[in-house]
């Protein structure tokens, strides 16, 4: 059985994660300021390896929170919208910051589209058990 995605639901959740990837950049900016701003050049900002685990889990988290949220709140079973979601910030986000490429969409939309997916999922398993016995399944 096919099902049609949601393009509601795909462009809310584009707008969750765009806000949460802002929010989280204004929070880890707060935290890294002393490498920020004695940079003169983004290549010359050095960060250490926590630092950047740091970063790493935080987009990952940002991606996964923002396809829950799309997972608890939609309507229906909307699981691969929010991985097309997080796709299309990454998107946004390349081009905006003028770094567009194929390559850099599929080598930096890969772990935001799987993180949405499995925030979408982890949604829609908290949305059915929130649900309560005998409420119908869409």
């Amino acid at each position: 059985m096919t099902r049609n995605l949601d393009w509601k639901w795909i462009g809310i959740g584009v707008l969750i994660m765009l806000a949460l990837n802002i929010l989280a950049g204004i929070i880890l900016g707060l935290f890294l300021a002393p490498q920020l701003e004695n940079a003169a050049d983004p290549a010359d900002i050095q960060l250490s390896g926590g630092q950047v685990a740091l970063l790493v889990i935080a987009n990952f988290l940002v991606f996964a929170i923002g396809g829950f949220i799309v997972g608890l709140k939609s309507a229906g079973r909307t699981i691969l919208e929010p991985g097309i979601s997080a796709a299309v910030a990454v998107l946004i986000a390349l081009v905006i910051s003028g770094n567009f490429s194929i390559g850099g969409l599929l080598a930096g939309g890969l772990v935001p589209f799987l993180a949405g997916v499995l925030g979408g999922w982890i949604g829609e398993r908290r949305q059915n058990t929130t649900a309560g016995p005998g409420a119908p399944t869409p």
